[in-house]
């Protein structure tokens, strides 16, 4: 008899065991959807998987303006997954039309995804009926959202769009707006360039999810970067994710008093204007389909970037500076250079 109670009891404790949950588990904590979300953000796509940047931040392409500080990643119909955790706010699934032209461009299928600081992530270009998350739901870093596409203003290959792929940009949370301002982000997975993905480089996710095995080493930052956009579009009609008219841009006071967690160290500049300016469109190119006004394409006029006039930055005494081409400046004394021509420069008392 005693057998037999002892024998009920463990099976008793066996059954038990198998349907309740363990207490604690092996979950991290930051495995958890929760909201706010824990700061951080990881690249968009599963862990372990390669992807090429196809278009980096500040770019004459789309990346510029609202878009300044964007991502677009190669994904080709793959699965996305939420760069960093949050509630979900806004999803657009019901778009089944694409391309590499301007008319595109209020076309695209997206996911919102607000961190509860002030930012939101923004998951653009989804495939049609693809979505997995519904808004107001708390997700993890990790957690799959949707399948990438060519919805909205995409570009392929050779000029013949439309061409898969993620565009990820972490922006201001607004309230009824899907695409605000972005702003500059950078990844616990990326090891090169302060975690600032570059165009034309591949990449490996340390995304792995909730509960799996973290196998890739992570570079936390929690300084916040400069926010300091500088592109100039070629085509200002071509945007990925166009700013809404009712959106004014943040004051410099506002983004200061974002908490944004990711860092561009003080020992390495920001990327030099000159830089972006004569990048070229090679992995996400240009549509040949609509031509680019004359005033967008041109370059600016030197009217823009005016050289200093001599009453304006008056040339020091020649023992200091030298003037930099007798044009430009007056000749201080005549005892000093010799007197220019009298319709040049007339001579000095």
């Amino acid at each position: 008899m005693l057998s037999l109670a002892i024998s009920a009891i463990t099976a008793t404790v066996m059954l038990l065991a198998a349907i309740v949950p363990p207490i604690g588990g092996d979950e991290r904590p930051t495995d958890r959807p929760q909201y706010p979300a824990p700061p951080g953000y990881l690249l968009p796509w599963p862990g372990g998987e390669l992807q090429d940047v196809t278009q980096g931040e500040e770019t004459p392409l789309t990346h510029n303006g609202a878009a300044a500080y964007a991502f677009d990643f190669g994904l080709n119909y793959e699965t996305v997954v939420a760069a960093r955790g949050g509630r979900v706010t806004m999803v657009r699934e019901d778009s089944n039309s694409g391309g590499c032209d301007p008319r595109f461009s209020a076309s695209a299928n997206y996911v919102v995804i607000d961190h509860g600081d002030g930012t939101s992530g923004l998951y653009l270009h989804l495939a049609y009926h693809s979505i997995e998350v519904e808004p107001g739901q708390v997700i993890a870093r990790g957690e799959p959202i949707a399948i990438s596409g060519e919805t909205g203003v995409t570009c392929g290959a050779g000029d013949t769009g439309p061409g898969a792929h993620l565009h990820f940009q972490v922006q201001i949370t607004q309230d009824g707006a899907y695409s605000t301002q972005s702003v500059p982000i950078t990844f616990d997975d990326v090891a090169g360039r302060s975690g600032i993905p570059a165009e034309g480089e591949t990449l490996v996710s340390g995304n792995y999810g909730p509960g799996k095995p973290q196998k890739i080493k992570l570079t936390p930052r929690r300084v916040p970067r400069v926010f300091n956009p500088t592109a100039r579009p070629v085509d200002p009609r071509l945007a990925e994710a166009p700013l809404p008219p009712d959106v004014p841009l943040p004051s410099p006071d506002a983004l200061a008093a974002l908490p944004v967690d990711t860092a561009l160290p003080a020992d390495t500049p920001t990327e030099n204007p000159t830089e972006t300016s004569t990048r070229t469109a090679t992995n996400t190119p240009r549509p040949t389909g609509t031509p680019v006004p004359p005033s967008a394409t041109a370059s600016p006029a030197p009217s823009d970037t005016p050289s200093p006039a001599p009453s304006d930055t008056p040339t020091p005494a020649p023992s200091d500076t030298p003037s930099p081409a007798p044009s430009d400046t007056r000749s201080p004394a005549p005892s000093d250079t010799p007197t220019p021509e009298p319709g040049d420069t007339p001579s000095a008392p």
